[in-house]
């Protein structure tokens, strides 16, 4: 659907009770900028990974500065993130992160399993059409419905 971003089940399923607040938010944002957005190179059709600044996640997030190193200190040692730096080497720790410039982040195969369709374009049009065949099914009941209680005929 156009103005969704599709949220891999195992988030809900798995992870969703064990995640704090901020490690939640910060996730959702990263899922947000990178399967919230269509990138047809991609083997799922959504971006794998996206540089996000420290300012972004403190906008789209409402958390503190501290309260996001936290959650992605968490959301590593969940192994449900990688955090990399602007050569693609990847940022285990804190301490590893601490000072560069810029941090992309991904999902992790953890939430995500290679098979998953998370919303490529052929599957968006199909259910565009199913919606329009439901649309006019449930308009020609409620019609129906409307004549049988003003008893029009035919």
């Amino acid at each position: 659907m156009i103005g969704t971003t599709p949220v891999p089940n195992k988030l809900f399923d798995l992870f969703l009770n064990e995640l704090q607040g901020a490690e939640l938010k910060v996730l959702l944002v990263i899922i947000r900028q990178t399967l919230g957005w269509q990138d047809r190179r991609s083997v799922h059709g959504r971006k794998t990974k996206d540089w996000i600044s420290t300012s972004q996640l403190i906008l789209k997030s409402g958390c503190s500065r501290r309260a996001i190193s936290a959650a992605i200190d968490a959301l590593t040692k969940k192994k449900l993130i990688q955090v990399f730096d602007k050569s693609e080497n990847v940022l285990v720790s804190g301490d590893s992160r601490k000072g560069k410039q810029q941090l992309y982040f991904s999902l992790t195969s953890t939430l995500l399993n290679p098979g998953d369709n998370l919303g490529t374009t052929q599957e968006f049009h199909t259910y565009k059409s199913l919606t329009h065949v439901k649309s006019a099914q449930g308009l020609s009941k409620n019609v129906i419905r409307l004549a049988q209680k003003l008893r029009i005929t035919k």
